[in-house]
């Protein structure tokens, strides 16, 4: 390679980041400006998906033409379900595109959730089929959400997990800026015009898309990736898991619908169903909510963080075990009016699926990376246990977001039609069972068997634990 400063826009062709020489000399920078943008527009792409949870806080009570509380909280969990399912065919689509061509269409296709929601609010009395596919529409954001993946791809093998940890932590807080939104239309004009949350999203879409169209580069490493990350799993490998080729991808992918669907329904609903259980208003709805969402969003990587010293069997059970004691607490509080006992406990059952969502996914890596160390040694070759460790890890990571969705809209289901009959209870003593059932899952199958971390000495020394080559972590 030219011993030169690597320019400004660089071809993909002689992209290469694990060339320490080439990293230094200019990759560093070009890489760095990428996930920036990147993690700018996939923040972009979850505020626009949040923007019906906060918009339904604003829509009138159901009486007539208006949504009631089950269809409230179908509007708000019906950008997460269409987002799971357009996620897998928008990465399909797009996979022929570079990093910066990418993210600058899925990015730019958010301006049409915006202008579709301003469209629909500006029509009182709008039967709720539009309103739901307005709705629907949002879930744009989640092929945006993807763009920090492939960005993160063009960092050297050492440093992409820490890079894409920055940037999707950086994507959890989009849902915090639609509660802004939210927030200033309440001050702004009363809650009498949810359009505006719709409104401020339309300019900053259409400007971050610019920028990433201007500034951002295709690199090479951004397509190895794929458009949206862990969620497309290879065909051959999403065959085998259709087969039923392993238990432990069901196991795995309902505890992932327990954590990760809790800390996301759970972060949608707040506002929802304080309005519900207590009658406040929008504005304070949001005010409690907002710290909750930014203190869900720090959970995640803190998730992460303690299964890397504790495991990530033995914080998943923690969290689990957590959501159990603090969802019957919490069907106490709201049995006996307890506003402040309900929410508090409302936002540590967020805190716990966000820890709980982080320290899943490290699950899989340590589980198939023990069994291909038991197949090399009872004589298989080593490149290909391995090989067979990363599919699978791969299918379970694909399995995650699907899962994570699926459990966001049991629960804001489950809620919507609680209230409609008059009480949550019946739904939280459910996901209390729900969350008991897990625990002892997480048990039987994986904590107890779960060696404790050695720190950074075991990728050093792979023969003393389950450690992973680099590829597998």
């Amino acid at each position: 390679m030219p011993d030169r400063a690597a320019p400004s826009r660089p071809s993909a062709e002689r992209w290469d980041a694990d060339d320490p020489g080439f990293w230094a000399r200019g990759g560093r920078h070009v890489a760095r400006r990428n996930l920036l943008l990147a993690a700018l527009c996939g923040h972009l792409g979850l505020s626009v998906r949040g923007m019906w949870p906060v918009i339904v806080l604003f829509l009138p009570a159901g009486s007539g033409a208006a949504p009631g509380a089950g269809d409230k909280f179908l509007l708000l969990v019906t950008p997460v379900v269409a987002g799971a399912a357009l996620r897998p065919a928008a990465g399909r689509a797009l996979a022929r595109l570079g990093g910066r061509d990418r993210t600058a269409v899925t990015t730019a296709a958010l301006a049409l959730p915006g202008l579709a929601a301003l469209y629909v609010l500006q029509r009182p009395g709008a039967p709720l089929w539009l309103l739901l596919a307005a709705a629907a529409t949002a879930g744009a954001g989640d092929a945006a959400a993807a763009a920090p993946v492939g960005a993160a791809a063009s960092y050297p093998r050492r440093s992409r997990g820490r890079a894409l940890a920055l940037a999707t932590a950086g994507g959890d807080l989009g849902l915090a800026t639609a509660q802004l939104a939210g927030v200033w239309a309440a001050v702004t004009a009363g809650g009498a015009s949810p359009a505006r949350i719709a409104a401020v999203h339309v300019p900053l879409t259409v400007l971050a898309a610019l920028v990433a169209a201007l500034r951002m580069d295709n690199l090479a490493g951004g397509k190895r990736v794929g458009a949206d990350g862990p969620a497309v799993v290879p065909a051959d490998a999403t065959a085998r898991a259709r087969r039923g080729a392993d238990p432990h991808l069901a196991w795995l992918s309902l505890l992932s619908l327990a954590t990760a669907g809790s800390f996301t329904g759970y972060g949608l609903a707040f506002g929802l169903v304080l309005r519900y259980e207590f009658g406040t208003s929008a504005l304070v709805a949001l005010g409690c909510a907002l710290p909750a969402t930014l203190l869900g969003a720090a959970a995640r990587p803190c998730g992460g963080w303690l299964a890397g010293r504790w495991g990530g069997a033995r914080v998943t059970l923690a969290s689990l075990s957590g959501m159990a004691v603090g969802t019957g607490v919490l069907a106490v509080a709201s049995s006996r009016g307890s506003a402040g006992v309900f929410t508090a406990v409302l936002t540590v059952l967020i805190v716990l699926g966000g820890m709980g969502a982080g320290a899943v996914v490290t699950v899989a890596p340590r589980l198939f990376g023990e069994r291909a160390g038991e197949a090399i040694l009872s004589g298989q070759d080593a490149r290909t246990a391995f090989a067979a460790a990363r599919r699978s890890t791969a299918v379970a990571a694909g399995l995650t977001g699907p899962a994570g969705a699926l459990g966001a809209a049991a629960i804001g289901l489950s809620l919507g039609v609680a209230y409609d009959t008059g009480s949550a209870a019946p739904a939280l003593w459910g996901l209390l069972g729900l969350y008991s059932l897990c625990a002892a899952l997480t048990w039987t199958l994986y904590a107890r068997r779960e060696p404790l971390p050695a720190g950074r000495s075991l990728r050093r020394h792979p023969g003393h634990g389950p450690a992973l080559p680099e590829s597998l972590g």
